[in-house]
């Protein structure tokens, strides 16, 4: 018979206790030899049979198999076998949140070395475009030239986002394979309490000390719209990183390949040639610049509505700063305009994020 019984146990307890002389015997030959001999005679099986129908393991077997601690196993093992988790996202998120929060508390060293380059960023810029002249030679220059390393300070700052993904890899596949989580919990747990906490407080830091420090327009507004710009360029390069990290599991070749990109779109910004001299079929690489829009924005942000004296006279301002929007090719007649380009650089973003997540689904 295949189902134990309480006689068998007894028989083998018995054994246990006073074990058998004979050479080479154990407590499972024994038990073997039970069974053999409950086998060969009809009368034993029976009595071994019904003894273990009778017993307290067969009823507590028995409730377990008709209870619903036996079906929310079965279930269990089944969403295990797919590798679905048992756990609700909420949970899910909570809990990868949470420990994605402690790791950073704990290993703070990627966080503050962020926060110091953003401040020392934030001084170069402030020192080297110190309270500049509201004059057309060289204010307009000089407010151009800072737009754009700015923007492009900003956005190659954020390469160090390719690091903790390439650094927990492993972990995740290891995890996800497990049925510990769904992809979705780690994406947007890494996105909320690690991309998008690491960029907040830099880009304060950063647009705090740059921006009154240069003497760029100095309205509420105007920062406000510096600030978001900032943050936002932070963010897609933080989305640019995580995508490529996805993609490419050696740090040397990930940090090319985001150094190439990111070359590529600022050739295509606006301020180092004239797009419409570029060739037809390499112009359209304007389009999906971030390095374009988030400095048409703050340049927008900055010459609309101004004007610009002569060096030698200030009280004689004969230049608007439309003139130098409509030297640059950057629309500023109405708000959109200057709305649109942020929206197309939140919707980069956006995309490089939704790439990242697609790849996520894909890492095996």
């Amino acid at each position: 018979i295949s189902l134990p019984n309480v006689l068998i146990q007894a028989e083998i307890k018995k054994h246990i206790a006073e074990p058998n002389t004979e050479e080479h015997d154990n407590s499972a030959d024994f038990a073997l030899d039970v069974l053999i001999k409950a086998n060969e005679q009809k009368d034993d099986v029976d009595n071994l049979y019904n003894t273990y129908e009778q017993s307290e393991m067969h009823q507590n077997i028995t409730s377990y198999l008709t209870g619903q601690e036996y079906a929310n196993d079965l279930n269990n093992i089944s969403r295990a076998e797919k590798g679905a988790p048992g756990r609700s996202f909420g949970m899910e998120i909570y809990y990868v949140s949470q420990r994605t929060l402690r790791n950073a508390i704990r290993d703070p060293a990627l966080f503050l070395s962020q926060v110091v380059v953003s401040i020392v960023l934030g001084l170069l810029v402030g020192l080297v475009f110190y309270d500049m002249d509201n004059t057309i030679d060289p204010g307009i220059q000089n407010r151009l030239g800072a737009i754009f390393f700015i923007i492009v300070s900003q956005i190659f700052s954020t390469v160090t986002a390719l690091e903790p993904f390439l650094k927990e890899r492993a972990l995740f596949i290891h995890e996800h394979n497990s049925g510990y989580y769904r992809i979705p919990t780690f994406f947007f747990a890494k996105l909320l309490c690690d991309v998008l906490p690491m960029r907040i407080i830099p880009s304060i830091v950063f647009s705090l000390i740059a921006y009154f420090m240069s003497g760029l327009q100095r309205s509420a507004g105007q920062f406000f719209v510096f600030l978001v710009t900032i943050f936002m360029s932070s963010v897609f390069g933080s989305a640019m990183c995580f995508f490529i990290s996805a993609c490419i599991k050696t740090f040397a070749v990930a940090l090319i390949v985001v150094v190439l990109i990111f070359v590529v779109m600022l050739v295509f910004s606006g301020f180092l040639i004239s797009l419409s001299s570029v060739f037809s079929w390499l112009s359209w690489i304007q389009w999906i610049s971030a390095f374009r829009y988030a400095s048409n924005v703050l340049t927008v942000n900055e010459f609309q509505n101004s004007y610009f004296c002569l060096s030698n006279a200030t009280n004689i301002c004969p230049v608007s700063g439309t003139r130098t929007l409509m030297k640059q090719e950057i629309d500023y007649n109405t708000d959109w305009d200057m709305w649109k380009y942020f929206f197309a650089l939140t919707m980069i973003a956006i995309t490089f994020f939704l790439l990242a997540f697609m790849r996520l689904l894909r890492v095996r």
